[in-house]
């Protein structure tokens, strides 16, 4: 019995000497990508591994959805490919870092996928909780890798196995980031030998969001819109760098329905869909519906890299503007469309035609959205002077999507030289700077 009992002893003691080496070679600690701070050669280490890295005739492969590039807080599909013809079974470590300090900092949250696969493991070796690895269990950086069920199903396809797994980027800010892999081709067999490690990386790039810095009314600038008039959105990356036009006539504007996106670029007021008629990366003009109420409510402009924040605009019932022409004019044309210029002055007594947007609603009404060819009267008629003295009005009234046509008489009595037209509706008067117009002396 004592003999016995002293072999089961020795037995043990055996099998508990190497079950952390065997056990440590299906599933590594964290630590082994060769990104700064980890094992540079992957887990080709002591009581590991052994070899050299890449010397096999397989490869490691990491591929993102969103492919080189990322957008700060939009999470991505990644997958880590490893191949080698040569071998059986297969595993895999990546970890996240920030370019600007990689050896410390980790770049936004890895997620196992729920297939059980793959696990994310905190630098103290607990396992990440959701919100990801913290001062608390060892820093920012995580490390995901396969887990036991995920290396016994790796050799479902001969060759090579993939995994796959979620990365949900850093915020804004974060610059550059890159994904460091290491890859693991093994015979099937628990050993440390006959295996082949493959390193590899994927730098990526952040996309910057749109951002909204002001939304005004597209003819007098100010900061007052209204429903169904032309609106200015400014802000950064609101499309394409080097994309700056307005909507193609022809071919996106269908049925008389007019575009509520143009290259990618879309905007919604208050929930809703707003027509897009011009862009650019610091600039896109919009008609919002028409049947907003007055107050505040929430603009947002998506582009191909996301949404930007919400920018709260001012919304009545009136927010009128004249088009202005080179500061410091506003357009006015002449009977006969020919405009009226320092060169071409108004006549007093003359008739002008004025143009613009935001007086309120046309009596019947036009609808937003749609291609309006007529002359509605508006419902509400402004007032005018110019020069500072009363000005008759002859017809006031929406002529296109959003497009206010005004006539109005130029005082008989003004003097020559440059003279303020001001436009007046709902207790709401035009813009008081690049408003003048030429009169005859």
């Amino acid at each position: 019995m004592p003999a016995r009992k002293k072999l089961f002893i020795n037995s043990f003691l055996v099998v508990a000497a190497i079950a952390p080496i065997v056990l440590y070679a299906i599933v590594p600690g964290p630590g082994y990508t060769g990104a700064p701070g980890d094992s540079s050669t992957g887990c080709i280490t002591s009581g590991c591994h052994t070899g050299k890295p890449n010397s096999g005739t397989g490869s490691i492969r990491i591929v993102a959805s969103g492919g080189m590039t990322y957008v700060p807080g939009q999470t991505q599909q990644v997958s880590v490919t490893i191949a080698d013809s040569t071998e059986k079974k297969y595993g895999f470590q990546l970890s996240a870092r920030v370019d600007s300090s990689p050896k410390t900092t980790g770049a936004g949250l890895l997620t196992p996928a729920s297939d059980g696969y793959t696990q994310v493991e905190c630098a103290n070796g607990s396992k990440a909780p959701a919100a990801g690895c913290t001062a608390s269990n060892g820093g920012t950086v995580q490390w995901i890798n396969h887990t036991v069920p995920g290396y016994n199903a790796s050799n479902s396809t001969p060759g090579s196995y993939t995994y796959t797994f979620s990365w949900t980027p850093p915020a804004a800010g974060a610059g550059t980031v890159t994904l460091y892999a290491a890859g693991e081709a093994v015979t099937g067999a628990d050993v440390v030998t006959g295996t082949e490690t493959y390193l590899t990386t994927l730098q990526l790039s952040p996309i910057a969001l749109p951002s909204v810095t002001g939304v005004v009314n597209d003819a007098g600038f100010a900061s007052s819109i209204s429903g169904g008039s032309w609106v200015a959105i400014f802000g950064s990356n609101l499309a394409p760098a080097g994309d700056s036009r307005p909507w193609n006539l022809p071919a996106e504007i269908v049925n008389g329905k007019l575009p509520f996106s143009l290259d990618g670029t879309s905007v919604t007021v208050g929930g809703q869909p707003a027509v897009v008629e011009f862009l650019s990366p610091g600039q896109v003009n919009i008609q919002p519906p028409d049947n907003l109420g007055a107050g505040l409510v929430p603009v947002v402009v998506t582009t191909a890299s996301g949404a930007s924040s919400t920018f709260m605009a001012t919304v009545e019932p009136f927010a009128p503007g004249l088009f202005p022409a080179a500061a410091p004019y506003v357009v006015a044309q002449h009977a006969d469309y020919s405009y009226v210029s320092p060169a071409s002055p108004a006549q007093p007594g003359e008739v002008i035609i004025l143009w613009g947007t935001g007086f309120g609603p046309a009596n019947p009404p036009v609808a937003s959205g749609q291609v309006f060819l007529g002359a509605n009267p508006l419902a509400t008629m402004p007032s005018a002077t110019i020069g500072g003295q009363p000005a008759a009005i002859q017809f006031a009234g929406v002529v296109g999507a959003g497009l206010v046509q005004i006539n109005v008489q130029v005082p008989a009595a003004l003097g020559g030289g440059d003279a303020p037209v001001v436009l007046s509706v709902g207790g709401v008067s035009t813009q008081a700077t690049n408003n003048l117009v030429s009169v005859h002396e």
